[in-house]
């Protein structure tokens, strides 16, 4: 039985490491010009969960490794997803990040753009200073099949023929890629083999799945208090996420026109919304969606158990399970 009885006692058990990862985002967020530690700063520190670092951390201490020799790869890892994030919120016009109103909204398209590109070329300027060929190579790939799951899902939007292979090929790129890197990055940092380096790149991708699986679950099935953006968005972007797939797959004729013309739509009304819910609870696609991430999180499992017995695999085996019972 686990010791962790929340997230929250996992961060504490690396908590100073954190700490230690949030001063480096202030230090290298520092510029003359001020634009960019206000924008770098509003999304960074507005209160996501660490998670991709945190991952970085206890895969490095899990392994042998002294955790705190991770902290400033750690702070990599998130310049990259921050820079994402920025990128994404204008891709998408979005109005909300992380319960907030989202940086291009308040500073708009272009400064949220280049503040995104700053913190890309950052996060370089700080790993090619950690001197590791290996670690420069795992997160250089990373920044591409980022862009390449980016581009994909744009090439997919409103798109209803859209394959589960489509998709997954997208969340890959998208969300899973940079949880493989951090999972990989922190047993390079350990000084592991390769064989387990590429083990926990595995175990990060099997885990970044299943979490965008559920995160299309809560798009569809949360609140937005929870959320922190508003519901149904996916929808009204014309994302083809995998419980809209599925409920395709099994619509009638006439149902999948009548999503076809929702997903294509300029607005998608709550009726609409409603429509399209109500489809997912009759073919049980939200159900199946959740199946699907339990496939990922069990073979994430099965890795951490080929591992030695530690305070950092038992916080990852806990990781592993939070991702399928949180509800942001």
């Amino acid at each position: 039985m686990s010791t962790f009885k929340d997230i929250n006692q996992v961060f504490a058990l690396i908590e100073s490491e954190l700490t230690e990862t949030e001063s480096a985002f202030s230090r290298y967020l520092g510029s003359d010009i001020d634009l960019i530690p206000k924008i770098g700063e509003h999304i960074i520190l507005s209160g996501g969960k660490r998670l991709r670092p945190a991952l970085l951390i206890l895969t490095c201490g899990m392994l042998g490794g002294n955790r705190k020799t991770g902290t400033l790869l750690a702070a990599v890892i998130e310049f990259i997803h921050t820079a994402t994030l920025l990128h994404d919120d204008v891709v998408d016009e979005a109005d909300m990040r992380r319960g907030l109103a989202a940086a291009n909204t308040i500073w708009g398209n272009e400064a949220s753009v280049l503040v995104g590109d700053f913190l890309f070329a950052m996060a370089f300027d700080i790993a090619v200073d950690q001197g590791s060929m290996a670690t420069l190579k795992s997160i250089s790939t990373a920044t591409r099949r980022l862009a390449e799951g980016e581009i994909l899902e744009l090439m997919k939007t409103a798109d209803v023929s859209t394959t589960e292979a489509d998709y997954l090929k997208i969340i890959d790129g998208k969300t899973a890629i940079l949880m493989a890197t951090a999972c990989e990055v922190g047993a390079i940092t350990a000084g592991a083999e390769n064989s387990i380096n590429k083990q926990m790149k595995e175990f990060g991708q099997c885990l970044g799945i299943a979490f965008q699986m559920i995160d299309d679950i809560l798009d569809y099935n949360s609140c937005e208090e929870n959320l922190g953006k508003t519901i149904g968005i996916d929808l009204e972007e014309g994302k083809v996420t995998l419980p809209l797939i599925h409920t395709l797959q099994h619509a009638l004729p006439e149902e999948k026109e009548k999503v076809k013309e929702i997903i294509t739509a300029d607005y998608v009304s709550r009726q609409d919304f409603d429509f399209v819910h109500g489809l997912m609870k009759k073919y049980k696609s939200l159900e199946h969606t959740t199946a699907e991430a339990e496939k990922h999180l069990k073979r994430a499992h099965i890795i951490l158990n080929q591992l030695p017995d530690s305070q950092e695999k038992e916080a990852l085996h806990f990781i592993t399970d939070y991702v399928l019972s949180r509800d942001r």
